[in-house]
């Protein structure tokens, strides 16, 4: 199975579509989106439907979080509050029910799928967590991968032998799952890149060949 892995699309219709034009060649049986849909950018309907009419799988973010809980919503600097406001008013009932229906976190193929930081945060960092965290979490889940956002920076994070490594991952690669490993893999972003350049990621993850394949798309 391939498992096709990408978050915070923040309202990029024409980088999403991008995307899923390079995912053709890879004969993706799964999407799955790790949340935040919407906020940031302009064209939130489009972006929504092209998500449903490719059969997405999509967890929340702490965006959606902030569309249906007040408290949090408040919590937003008004640049980032005006735009998801501006979101929010500008999409459909049937758009609004595809948000809502989204869960905090997905398993699936022995993977692990969160926005935020597994198992299920939706507004925490990963690189805010300790190696402590880390190695918690990795001992008591028998899940091998974990795939999350948020941050819009591509990481990959590996535990083995009770050693938790990050690195960072500044282009195209594929990395080929150890059976003793465990692996963490933040896909940055569609939109909004904060990395120091300048493409959307996304991520294969091939359940029966045991690799995940990292891909960059400029547009």
């Amino acid at each position: 199975m391939k498992i096709a892995v990408f978050s915070d699309v923040h309202s990029c219709y024409s980088k999403m579509a991008a995307v899923f034009a390079d995912m053709e060649k890879y004969q993706i049986d799964q999407y799955v989106c790790l949340g935040d849909i919407i906020g940031y950018g302009d064209q939130p309907e489009k972006t929504i439907r092209l998500l449903m009419g490719k059969n997405v799988i999509s967890v929340r973010g702490n965006h959606e979080l902030a569309m249906f809980n007040r408290e949090y919503l408040e919590v937003f600097p008004k640049a980032i509050k005006q735009p998801l406001l501006d979101n929010i008013a500008a999409i459909s009932n049937t758009s609004v029910r595809y948000l809502e229906e989204t869960p905090a976190f997905l398993k699936l193929e022995n993977s692990h799928f969160v926005h935020g930081t597994p198992p299920d945060k939706l507004t925490t960092y990963i690189y805010d967590v300790t190696d402590y965290y880390l190695k918690s979490l990795f001992n008591n889940t028998k899940e091998q991968v974990f795939f999350c956002g948020h941050t819009h920076k591509l990481k990959l994070i590996t535990y083995k032998d009770r050693i938790v490594l990050r690195r960072r991952i500044t282009e195209d690669c594929t990395i080929y799952l150890e059976e003793n490993q465990k692996y963490l893999l933040n896909v940055g972003s569609i939109g909004f890149s904060r990395d120091d350049f300048e493409a959307s990621k996304y991520a294969v993850y091939d359940t029966i060949n045991k690799s995940i394949h990292v891909r960059m798309v400029k547009k």
